[in-house]
Formats: C-alpha cells, sequence, structure tokens
C-alpha cells in the first residue's frame, strides 16, 4: 500500500509539473504589446511603446483585489465574443490596471494590426474602445503572485529608482500582468510610470 501511495503521489508531481510547463510555455506565446528598449539603468528598463488600441473598463474601487476580477471577467466577455459581431478577439499580455483614488481601469491591448473600424463594439456599455498614444515609460520587472502589499512595495521601488536615474514622472502608475492566476511558476509582472525622454 505504501508504495502505490508513493506510486500516485509521484504521478499527481509528475502531473502537475507536466501541467505547469505546458501552461508556461503556452503563456509565453501569447502575443506581448510591442515596445522597443531605450535604455537599461540597474533593474530600471526604459521603453517606448507605440500607439495602441485598447479595451478597457472603469470599476469603483483603488485596490487590484476590488478591481481585477469583474474588471477581467468584463473585457475577457468582450473578446471571447461579447461584441455586435459575435468575434473573438485575440487574447494578448499584458493586462494593464490604473489605480486611482476611487476607482481604477482595467485595459486589454488589442492585436497588432486591428484598427478602431474594425473592433466591434462591445454588447456591454461598460467596455470602452480607446486609442492610447505613443508613451516612454520606466519599468521595473518582479515575479510571484501579486497583491496590493506587493505592488505598493514595488510602486515604492520603482519612483524610487526613477529619481535616481534623473528621470520625471510625467503621469500616473500602472501594474502589467503577464500570466493566467493558474500559472504557478515563472510569473512575469511589472510597475510601469510615464517619463519625460530624453533627460
Amino acid at each position: 500500500m505504501k508504495r502505490k501511495a508513493m506510486y500516485v503521489l509521484i504521478g499527481l508531481i509528475v502531473a502537475f509539473v507536466g501541467v505547469q510547463a505546458y501552461t508556461t510555455m503556452s503563456t509565453k506565446g501569447t502575443p506581448q504589446q510591442p515596445y522597443t528598449v531605450l535604455q537599461v539603468m540597474g533593474d530600471l528598463e526604459v521603453r517606448r511603446y507605440p500607439e495602441a488600441l485598447t479595451a478597457s473598463v472603469l470599476r469603483p474601487g483603488n485596490t487590484y483585489k476590488e478591481v481585477s476580477n469583474s474588471g477581467f471577467r468584463s473585457l475577457a466577455g468582450y473578446i471571447f465574443g461579447g461584441n455586435a459581431q459575435n468575434k473573438s478577439i485575440a487574447m494578448t499580455a499584458p493586462v494593464v490596471m490604473e489605480m486611482g483614488a476611487d476607482s481604477s481601469r482595467m485595459r486589454f491591448v488589442m492585436p497588432e494590426g486591428m484598427t478602431m473600424d474594425s473592433l466591434p463594439a462591445p454588447n456591454d456599455p461598460g467596455v470602452q474602445l480607446e486609442r492610447v498614444p505613443e508613451q516612454v515609460v520606466a519599468a521595473l520587472r518582479f515575479g510571484g503572485w501579486s497583491s496590493d502589499e506587493r505592488m505598493a512595495s514595488y510602486v515604492d521601488q520603482l519612483m524610487q529608482q526613477v529619481q535616481q536615474a534623473g528621470l520625471e514622472a510625467i503621469g500616473p502608475v500602472r501594474f502589467l500582468g503577464y500570466d493566467p492566476p493558474w500559472q504557478l511558476v515563472a510569473r512575469r509582472n511589472e510597475v510601469i510610470v510615464p517619463v519625460r525622454w530624453p533627460r
């Protein structure tokens, strides 16, 4: 019986590792919003993002915990066919969140090649289609699971490093999440802030 239990446990471990490896590889194949790295300063990366089209929702609340689930459901509904054309739109990474004092916004970046004219109208009136202009940001990457406490810690680090680099922040901080919640390993998160460039 002990040997049988050991075999079952080994089988479960192998299955778990296999699922996580598959999930990680699948996630890495998700199209990502393009950007150009302008400069690397230690852990800080300065990037230029081109203009992008996004679908976004605004939700009451000023924490990741309050906003992430309901915002994600609404935007996922839009790209999985909840629109005037019943059209599926490819998921991209990252998911972008911007926390405000009373409300917060979540964005999905639309795939490259789509235009405002080709994007179907959302069925949900709370989903807005927007054009985000080109911008230069400073970015700080971190792994593991996101929480309001961890995000606040990395925001503090980001702003300290921006100041130390002699950069000027000119907009709100945003959180970028790249991985689905069921991915347990090799997770990628970032905090970014728009900066004036060149210095």
